[in-house]
């Protein structure tokens, strides 16, 4: 099953490659977002990095949305999505193979964009702290968003369906991931913010291992 997600996420990864579409639109607007807000705080500096720390999950919701929506609706439209239910391999190792592909598209940008929040927002080494819980509430976002993505897919306005439905289940892990990246702005250390990552980890767990039961029952259906 291993195998076959890898061949899954490494199939998404050779069209992304080939078009590079949705990459190019997450890192250009990733790019203006910071250069914007950038200007909000020109006249309080003081207020850099905690302006920064907010435009990092402003950014992080955006590429989320984008990224799982179109990781099964481009499978839809293109007629690929029966071919895939068809071909001889486990529900669950779809889920796997999309998991892997946008966690490794969301790593990626967050790590091109990275340069920029230091530079702009003056974050220092707390930016590199910050990818810690980005990623922890990637990882569960991107599980619940999936499971959401599934069950709207034949539904119209599905793109619209999916970020609505996904967005009140992800605002516990979003609340915490703000929490902790606010407090870093202001000179926590990593020490100080273990109790809020450790919720996180439980929050992927759960959200992890809800939608990977929950993802092969609706495939089976």
């Amino acid at each position: 099953m291993i195998k076959q997600a890898w061949a899954l996420a490494y199939k998404d990864f050779q069209i992304e490659s080939g078009k590079k579409t949705l990459f190019k639109s997450l890192i250009f607007l990733s790019v203006i977002l910071i250069f914007l807000s950038s200007f909000v705080v020109i006249k309080n500096p003081e207020f850099k990095p905690v302006v920064g720390s907010l435009v990092i999950w402003l950014i992080l919701v955006d590429i989320l949305f984008q990224s799982i929506n179109r990781s099964l609706t481009s499978e839809d439209e293109s007629d690929c999505w029966e071919a895939l239910r068809l071909c001889p391999i486990s529900s669950k190792a779809i889920f796997l193979g999309k998991f892997i592909y946008n966690s490794a598209l969301v790593i990626t940008v967050e790590i091109v964009t990275l340069p920029l929040y230091i530079i702009f927002f003056n974050l220092g080494k707390s930016a590199f702290i910050m990818l810690i819980p980005i990623l922890l509430t990637s990882f569960g976002f991107i599980a619940i968003g999936l499971l959401i993505a599934l069950l709207s897919l034949r539904n119209q306005g599905r793109e619209l369906l999916t970020n609505v439905m996904s967005l009140p289940l992800f605002l516990p892990a979003l609340f915490l991931g703000l929490r902790t990246s606010l407090e870093l702005s202001v000179g926590a250390s990593l020490y100080d913010i273990l109790d809020f990552l450790l919720y996180l980890f439980c929050f992927d767990l759960l959200a992890f291992a809800i939608a990977y039961f929950a993802f092969d029952t609706k495939m089976a259906e």
